[in-house]
């Protein structure tokens, strides 16, 4: 049995949850630092339990709106479909998304390059260590982005995980049965909404499939609900619960 968990989204709470952790806790912190009212460590402590207060208001909210569907393995939907073996149904990356970041990577990698060379020449190399120190957080933040892009790939009752651009590291494939939950959320991204669908199996890990097509998104939820009720109940090992 897996558990399919929709999240409704508000679009009232969802502009002031990013109008306060994108501009007014990040803005009111710059004031109080700019008027020297707080020290670095006030700026940094203000930042990081303001943005961590609203994430963890935020999940609350969403939890107050989700909706939970079960649906038991070995029992087919009540709408009637033909079960086709062994047809390979694909779900990409978005191009538009991988085209923006690419673009964001450049930009980022430019404007970094320019100010080392600037910065080294006038400031010297510590100067120039510390700029490497501030951005390096914006390039690991890039590397984890080109990292999460995945492509799901699903064969009969078998659904593979593609990481384009790993070079085939973390790649791997599970079975429906193994599927313990599919969360559904809308998220934001370069101004962009989207839908996040993570997927949980039974052994603890997820994956996580992003996509700003909301029609990509309910296919492949969609796919995942017959193939969970289509999959044949795992079997019980009796032997290793002695």
């Amino acid at each position: 049995m897996a558990k399919f968990i929709e999240y409704k989204s508000n679009p009232w709470w969802t502009g002031l949850y990013m109008l306060c952790g994108a501009v007014v806790i990040p803005l009111l912190a710059c004031i109080l630092f700019i008027r020297e009212v707080i020290s670095t460590t006030g700026f940094v402590v203000i930042t990081a339990c303001g943005m961590g207060g609203v994430f963890l208001l935020n999940e609350q909210v969403e939890r107050r709106t989700r909706k939970v569907t079960e649906v038991a393995s070995g029992k087919l939907l009540k709408r009637p479909a033909k079960t086709v073996h062994h047809v390979v149904r694909e779900f990409r990356e978005d191009a538009a998304y991988r085209t923006m970041l690419l673009f964001v990577s450049i930009y980022v990698v430019l404007f970094q390059v320019a100010s080392l060379t600037f910065i080294y020449r006038t400031k010297g190399a510590w100067a120039a260590v510390g700029v490497v120190l501030s951005v390096s957080p914006a390039v690991l933040l890039l590397a984890m982005s080109w990292g999460s892009l995945v492509r799901l790939r699903i064969e009969g009752d078998e659904v593979q995980v593609v990481h384009p651009f790993l070079g085939g590291w973390g790649n791997r494939a599970f079975r429906f049965g193994e599927i313990a939950s599919v969360e559904v959320r809308v998220v934001y991204e370069f101004f962009n909404e989207g839908k996040q669908v993570r997927i949980g199996l039974h052994d603890g890990s997820s994956v996580r499939y992003r996509t700003w097509d909301e029609t990509k998104a309910d296919e492949l939820v969609g796919a995942l609900k017959r193939g969970v009720a289509e999959a044949k109940p795992a079997k019980v090992d009796w032997s290793e619960l002695a």
